[in-house]
Order: structure tokens, then C-alpha cells, then sequence
């Protein structure tokens, strides 16, 4: 019976869709009237920036730790190998060792 019911519930919901959609259809197809012509103006939009600072560490010194590499003593610091391993006067830039304080010269990659 409750079948019966929702069967006729959806045959009466989709008549009313039908007989709404064409109703809109005819009204929105036949306006002519001045405003229903004129274009909108454009949308205003906004834009946003943002901006990220970069902090360099600038110790004087600095104490090697297990696993380290020079390249990236160096990067982090925004100075150059070169400049690190002259500075301390090594031989090459994988001598150093865990445990060897380091002199880091100031910031020469601006």
C-alpha cells in the first residue's frame, strides 16, 4: 500500500517540475524589456601577497656535528664553501670532523 503511495508522491513531484521548467522556460525566453538587454559590469577583484622572510644564521662560530657537510654549513649561513674553508684554513672541505668549531666569516652572497 505505502508503495502505492510513494508512486504517486513521485509522479505528482515530477508533473510539477515539468509544468514549473516550462513555465520558467516561456517567461525567460520571452523578455524584452530594456534591463533584461543590458550586460552587467564587470566583477572587482582582489589580490593578495604575502611575503617570506628568510632569517640566516649569523653566528661567529659554529661546532660541526655527526653527519654534517660543508655545502650545507655553508648554505645555511649564506656563505660561500670557499670562504669557510680559507677562513679556517683547511686543506678541502671534507676535512672537517664532528666536534671542530668553525669560524664562519660574515655573509659575503648578498
Amino acid at each position: 500500500m505505502e508503495q502505492h503511495r510513494d508512486e504517486g508522491v513521485g509522479r505528482f513531484a515530477v508533473r510539477t517540475v515539468i509544468a514549473l521548467v516550462a513555465l520558467g522556460g516561456v517567461a525567460a525566453c520571452g523578455t524584452t524589456d530594456e534591463a533584461s538587454r543590458q550586460t552587467l559590469p564587470p566583477l572587482e577583484t582582489t589580490t593578495s601577497t604575502t611575503t617570506t622572510t628568510t632569517t640566516i644564521p649569523t653566528e661567529r662560530f659554529y661546532t660541526v656535528q655527526s653527519g654534517d657537510i660543508l655545502a650545507v654549513i655553508a648554505s645555511e649561513r649564506g656563505v660561500t664553501v670557499e670562504a669557510i674553508v680559507e677562513l679556517n684554513g683547511l686543506e678541502s672541505p671534507d676535512e672537517i670532523r664532528a666536534g671542530d668549531v668553525l669560524e664562519i666569516p660574515p655573509n659575503v652572497r648578498e
